[in-house]
């Protein structure tokens, strides 16, 4: 089989160019390989950084990577990811994100329950990645695990994650609790959800409606009293009325934001 060049690893944007990986030779010796107890390890370059991992542990649970593993090989002396001297490069991933995936999968390998010792900045460095890369488990337990009171997600941030690494589950609840409050929406959260979504989200908030009230005037004319009933419609103006923030604005959000 003729060498095939190896192939550059690329991150840019969430879009992932899988490298070429090391094939599986034949030991020296003639012996046989245990098929569950002779791990195979990748060597990745993060930033500044070198990481050596077991390829089974990334290829069980994402399928970018499992694909990544079936790829043509090239020459076994210089393909990506068999030795320190030629690693798969990850540009674009930070060490702190792929430290923060890497400790969640031996969490993940070693127990189902484990993994409350990640703080939720790493959760959400999880939740980046494993999206990125197709790992669903994980990415399952990120929003698992993000989603639970300690946490201290707000709305905003909520929204801005669901946004981002499209967490359906969190955009009608994360809007509704917007829509509710009293504080209207600030420039800098308009910029963290998108300006956009910022003004879609302040039509469901402060879209002003007339209101139809009935009157009675009553006129006394001698003995004679005359009653006259209409209505009238008008707008009240002032601050938001704290009974908004008891309002069910779902249908609403639903229809502006296509839910």
């Amino acid at each position: 089989m003729p060498n095939q060049p190896s192939k550059p690893s690329i991150c840019r944007s969430g879009t992932f160019t899988s490298p070429v990986i090391s094939p599986m030779f034949d030991s020296p010796g003639g012996y046989s390989k245990h098929p569950e107890f002779y791990t195979h390890t990748v060597t990745f370059l993060v930033e500044d950084c070198l990481f050596r991992i077991t390829k089974e542990l990334l290829e069980a649970e994402s399928n970018v990577f499992g694909d990544m593993f079936l790829l043509p090989q090239g020459d076994p002396e210089t393909v990506e990811g068999k030795s320190d001297t030629y690693p798969v490069v990850l540009q674009g991933t930070s060490k702190k994100d792929f430290e923060s995936l890497l400790r969640a999968l031996m969490c993940r390998q070693h127990g189902a329950n484990r993994g409350s010792d990640l703080d939720r900045d790493q959760w959400i460095s999880v939740l980046k990645l494993s999206t990125m890369w197709d790992f669903h488990g994980l990415r399952n337990a990120a929003i698992q695990h993000l989603d639970v009171p300690f946490q201290s997600l707000n709305p905003v941030d909520k929204l801005e994650l669901a946004l981002q690494y499209d967490v359906r589950e969190w955009l009608l609840p994360a809007l509704l609790t917007l829509a509710q409050r009293s504080t209207p929406i600030s420039v800098e959260e308009g910029r963290r959800i998108g300006f956009e979504n910022a003004l879609k989200l302040a039509s469901v908030r402060e879209k002003l409606q007339l209101r139809t009230v009935e009157e009675t005037i009553r006129r006394r004319s001698g003995d004679v009293i005359r009653i006259h009933e209409y209505t009238t419609r008008y707008l009240v103006l002032g601050d938001r009325d704290k009974e908004a923030e008891k309002l069910d604005y779902t249908p609403f959000i639903c229809k502006v934001f296509d839910l």
